[in-house]
């Protein structure tokens, strides 16, 4: 077993090596690079296997849920880059079995683009050695090159080719490769993208235009992009999926107290205001948050700056809200937001009190809180964040983390582990101090 782990970890430190091209758009694949059936050794065939194929369909699958996750469009199979793709895998495993593999030539020599068919405008090639489809797809996703790959915008096609290892010493582990590749033609059929994705940040500038920010997985926001005018007046934005749709749309609270909706939509853009309150909202905060496990729509709980009252709204249309339910008292001084600490699968509520102190509040799963000593999870400072909120994704991970706005105009995220924060990342340097913040 050690020696399997020893393995192993020789893939994990050398397999970070990625092959990434940008090649001609019109590179002419030869007719005789694409076959049906691969050839392991003289003696041995092997198929191509299908889109239908379990464990192809497992990593194709997986592909698409993480891209899905981070915005992006979903990849296509492509069973001539398959074949391609299965060649290699085969190449790998005979290495293994003449114990002749080398981690400076795992991937093929440059030009292997050629072998492709033909109209491509970008491709990549990662690889993995593991033993399961969800190992496989996790390790590329905790690669930074890798998960850049599998999460690059310019993929449309995909081809996965695998060979499961008989070596001795090798546990029956799987040689995967997946060949991305980018065509314009495949590209026109596909949804366009989404405004806002998950993990991006939203923000109302002094002049009232709406931007996004979309996230650079950790590394600085500077490049944002203009959706529409006339939102001078929002005083809180939100980013969810209201409708639960696959699309996030935008929640704001006006100075006039209303609330609005405005949802994304398939062609690629935002849709009109749709009012989902009349009226009073200006005086409460508001986290958007599944809040019970029950809840197939997001719902709203609500903070009473006056009075100190915390109230759920649920959605239970995707639309309109329903009757409201108060579930707390004495919370006027605090600032909340909501996201699931403690990896529990059920959504807690975190406070910053006015010492600067973050509690934590533990949500139940069915729409209250756990009964018990409210855990100091920030021991001070956060009183001199001038915005703190909760963002989910936004480092391609699928994890929460919280977004705050220092005094200097910095704006800071602060990734969450199990029942910890995990170090911070400034994602803004100086000048955020005049946006209105939505995550």
């Amino acid at each position: 077993m050690r020696k399997i782990s020893g393995l192993f970890t020789a893939f994990v430190l050398l397999l970070s090596l990625l092959l990434t091209g940008g090649a001609p758009a019109l590179a002419a694949a030869p007719t005789t690079a694409v076959s049906t059936t691969v050839v392991r050794t003289a003696s041995t065939p092997m198929t191509v296997p299908s889109a239908a194929d379990p464990f192809v369909k497992e990593v194709l699958r997986l592909t698409n849920q993480y891209r899905a996750d981070n915005g992006l469009t979903r990849v296509v199979w492509n069973a001539k880059i398959a074949a391609i793709s299965q060649q290699w895998a085969a190449t790998i495993d005979t290495r293994i079995d003449q114990d002749k593999l080398d981690m400076a030539t795992i991937h093929r020599p440059a030009g292997w683009g050629s072998l492709l068919p033909e109209g491509y405008d970008w491709y990549s090639e990662i690889i993995a050695i593991n033993n399961t489809p969800q190992q496989v797809v996790d390790w590329w996703m905790n690669s930074p090159s890798h998960r850049a790959a599998l999460l690059d915008p310019r993929v449309t096609d995909v081809g996965i080719g695998y060979v499961r290892s008989t070596k001795a010493g090798w546990a029956g582990m799987y040689s995967v490769v997946l060949n991305l590749v980018g065509y314009p033609s495949t590209r026109a059929t596909l949804p366009p993208m989404p405004v806002i994705k998950p993990g991006d940040v939203a923000v109302v500038d002094v002049d009232g235009g709406l931007y996004v920010y979309s996230s650079a997985h950790g590394a600085d926001l500077w490049q944002r992009k203009y959706i529409s005018s006339g939102w001078g007046t929002a005083q809180q934005i939100e980013v969810t999926d209201w409708n639960s749709d696959g699309i996030s749309d935008l929640v704001t609270v006006w100075n006039s107290g209303r609330l609005t909706v405005s949802y994304g939509q398939s062609n690629g853009l935002m849709g009109p205001l749709q009012v989902i309150g009349n009226g009073g909202w200006a005086g409460y905060d508001i986290s958007v948050t599944t809040w019970s496990r029950g809840d197939v729509y997001p719902s709203i709980l609500a903070t009473n700056r006056a009075t100190g009252g915390l109230y759920y709204y649920r959605n239970t249309t995707g639309g309109v809200l329903n009757n409201r339910t108060q579930i707390g008292v004495g919370w006027r001084g605090l600032t909340t937001l909501s996201l699931d600490f403690d990896a529990d699968g059920y959504m807690d509520v975190v406070a910053r009190t006015p010492q600067g102190q973050l509690k934590l509040y533990r949500g139940n799963g069915a729409g209250r809180f756990v009964s018990e000593s409210r855990a100091v999870i920030g021991n001070g400072g956060w009183n001199a964040m001038d915005h703190i909120s909760s963002v989910t994704n936004h480092l391609g991970d699928e994890e929460s983390g919280i977004l705050a706005r220092d005094t200097a105009g910095n704006l800071q995220y602060y990734p969450v582990g199990a029942n910890r924060f995990l170090p911070r990342i400034t994602i803004g340097h100086g000048g955020w101090t005049p946006l209105l913040i939505g995550s």
